[in-house]
């Protein structure tokens, strides 16, 4: 996110998008170039600075391809809300999976809303965010902390939506953040 506006501080407009797999691996990346003028580009904080809006491509074309990228798939992300906000494109609750909205890892931040960055150091044992984000690399740490406690992911959502299947990696396909086994049907046995 950069700052536009007379009040950069406070608002805020999509720069960059980046998707990874279930393996971490980037499957999109764009930048995003802004409707109004940027104020602020928040290059320490975002790492995005005006040369890389040569390479920017219209929020429309973004929009298009992050919907059909994750047409009936699982998200993965921290604070996923703001993202599809950003984007302004909904997904059905059901198939989110938010390491911030995650119980037990609320509870490591109070019961708020834990930071990524904090949750990538003590979880996964690596640092992030030092100096400008990568939303690439916010991307993967997101999916290794999903990945780490998919179980209990799972088992947490199954209690809100008690119908749904539970997420297993489609290696074929290559381009989701997660892929769902379609369930196998039961053998009817021969009457003899």
């Amino acid at each position: 996110m950069v700052g536009i506006g007379p009040h950069p501080d406070r608002e805020s407009a999509l720069a960059r998008v980046s998707v990874v797999n279930y393996n971490g691996e980037q499957v999109y990346d764009s930048y995003v170039l802004p409707k109004e003028p940027v104020t602020d580009w928040r290059t320490h904080v975002s790492g995005i600075a005006p040369h890389h809006m040569k390479i920017a491509r219209l929020l429309d074309e973004v929009q298009a391809d992050i919907s059909r990228l994750v047409k009936d798939r699982i998200l993965i992300g921290h604070a996923i809300r703001h993202d599809l906000e950003a984007l302004m494109l909904g997904h059905p609750k059901k198939d989110i999976r938010d390491t911030a909205r995650h119980a037990p890892y609320r509870k490591l931040a109070g019961g708020s809303s834990p930071r990524l960055k904090i949750l990538a150091s003590e979880l996964l044992g690596f640092e992030i965010q030092d100096g400008a984000h990568s939303s690439v690399e916010d991307a993967r740490a997101s999916m290794l902390l999903f990945r780490r406690d998919k179980a209990a992911f799972e088992r947490e959502h199954a209690r809100k939506w008690p119908n749904r299947a539970p997420i297993e990696p489609n290696e074929t396909e290559g381009q989701s953040a997660t892929g769902n086994k379609k369930p196998r049907k039961k053998k009817k046995k021969k009457k003899r």
